[in-house]
């Protein structure tokens, strides 16, 4: 029995879905005890400058649901496909395959989310409360773990710079702009 292209593209495919929901799950639950409701809002309008209860309410729904926040560590990928100040459908694709291959299923509420944030655009309470979650990565993983974490997100980061970038579509290019956004994303979960 002989495996075609696709059959071999669907099972690494399948496997490399299956890596990232492991490893997933394994982030989500140790870092779910770093932001408890109790502890953390009063620190949440301290780092953001958000007074406002309604907004912090918002902030902390994010944090505070697993399945969101499985979302939420994709966040810098809507800046990236925002760098320009608009975005396209291969960018949207770009960050809807991160998603899927970080175990994030199409129709769950995280995929969801993740959408409103596209269609959204990003906002400047969003880029705040993730370099908090940046900072509290920094703190509660491993060298070994953090440097994990960071290669994948920069990889899917890579992926969506590079999406809508180049001539036809063939070489694949950056902007200013995006490595502005890959390069915080660096900084932001270096030790």
């Amino acid at each position: 029995m002989t495996f075609g292209h696709d059959a071999l593209d669907e099972r690494r495919a399948g496997y490399e879905e299956g890596y990232f929901r492991n490893k997933d799950a394994e982030m989500v639950s140790k870092l779910k005890g770093v932001f408890d409701k109790k502890h953390s809002r009063e620190e949440l309008k301290k780092l953001t400058g958000v007074t406002d209860e309604a907004a912090i309410d918002r902030l902390m729904a994010v944090i505070d649901r697993k399945e969101l926040l499985s979302a939420f560590k994709l966040y810098p990928l809507v800046e990236i496909a925002w760098a320009d100040g608009k975005v396209d459908a291969t960018e949207v694709k770009a960050i809807e395959a991160a998603a899927q291959k970080s175990g994030i299923p199409r129709d769950s509420a995280a995929f969801e989310r993740l959408g409103d944030w596209i269609r959204k655009g990003p906002t400047d309470n969003a880029r705040a409360v993730w370099k908090l979650y940046a900072g509290q990565l920094r703190t509660k993983l491993t060298a070994a773990e953090l440097d994990t974490f960071r290669n994948d997100l920069l990889k899917f980061a890579d992926s969506v710079a590079e999406s809508s970038g180049g001539l036809f579509g063939i070489f694949k290019s950056t902007s200013s702009e995006e490595q502005k956004v890959i390069d915080t994303i660096k900084k932001a979960l270096s030790a």
